[in-house]
């Protein structure tokens, strides 16, 4: 679910059914979505920190990733997305190029309305490094609620992870878009944005573990697997992060920095707050 961020942000939920018709072609630059055809949008997204779920690997681990997004909406609210990851901290040939990836069915609200739904299952492909926070993830199922107020947008999410390690996250997120003047039919938006995160965090916890050989007998030895004690279901963090979006015809740029404050981090896990930026260009192909 989290990949397909990027997507509403620099794409947007697909129009409803209702919505009017598109501009002629020698009136707008602006691509605008026929909203009785499917989309398909390609996004290229690079960052200098890989967080997931307001957690990040020890900063010596992690250089940051470059990712690849492919989602097609339907007009009916179908929707399906894929994922891959490639970590900067890649360095031998032996290695996954593939660090991570994800693929993911689900279902959005289309009605021309002021809240926007979407419901979603996320499969995690795990390929790459010991040092990934959600290592141990396996699938994820979530689902979100948005709504457009005349002076900000709200929205909650809730994920579900099963298999590996179980855990549940609430996410809350409060921002205010500001349309700022640009060229003729382009947009420019600058949107200051919060996001409060709780939920159990065995999966960061697990990623933190540490391989002990342990004498059990005179000559008889066995590995242990030792994981440190995670807080129950707590506060996560706050992120404040400020999207800034440039939509052009097909194409939308986005750059978003970020500061992350993490709270409650199990023994072991990186506690310190950081700033870390994120670049993304989207292509809209129909």
């Amino acid at each position: 679910m989290l990949c397909l961020l990027w997507v509403a942000l620099l794409a947007g939920p697909l129009p409803s059914l209702t919505a009017a018709a598109p501009l002629p072609a020698d009136t707008s630059r602006t691509f605008v979505p026929n909203p009785s055809l499917p989309r398909l949008t390609a996004t290229l997204s690079t960052a200098n920190r890989t967080v997931y779920l307001q957690r990040a690997p020890q900063s010596a681990d992690d250089r940051g990733y470059l990712g690849t997004l492919l989602t097609y909406q339907a007009p009916s609210g179908f929707l399906a997305s894929g994922y891959l990851n490639h970590s900067y901290a890649y360095t031998f040939l032996s290695e996954p190029f593939i660090n991570f990836g994800e693929g993911t069915l689900g279902w959005q609200s289309t009605s021309n309305s002021a809240t926007y739904w979407v419901v979603e299952y996320t499969r995690l492909f795990v390929y790459g490094e010991s040092a990934l926070v959600q290592a141990s993830l396996r699938n994820d199922l979530s689902a979100s609620v948005t709504h457009f107020f005349d002076l900000a947008t709200a929205s909650a999410s809730a994920d579900w992870f099963v298999g590996g390690t179980n855990d549940f996250v609430l996410t809350f997120d409060l921002s205010h878009p500001f349309q700022l003047p640009v060229l003729a039919h382009d947009t420019l938006t600058l949107e200051p944005t919060i996001e409060f995160g709780a939920g159990s965090q065995h999966f960061y916890a697990n990623s933190l573990g540490k391989t002990s050989t342990v004498k059990v007998r005179k000559r008889t030895t066995t590995t242990v697997f030792d994981v440190p004690a995670s807080p129950g279901f707590a506060a996560l963090g706050y992120t404040f992060s400020l999207p800034v979006t440039y939509r052009t015809g097909r194409f939308s740029f986005a750059a978003t920095p970020s500061y992350l404050v993490p709270l409650h981090v199990p023994t072991g896990g990186d506690d310190r707050s950081f700033f870390y930026g994120t670049l993304a260009v989207s292509r809209t192909f129909w």
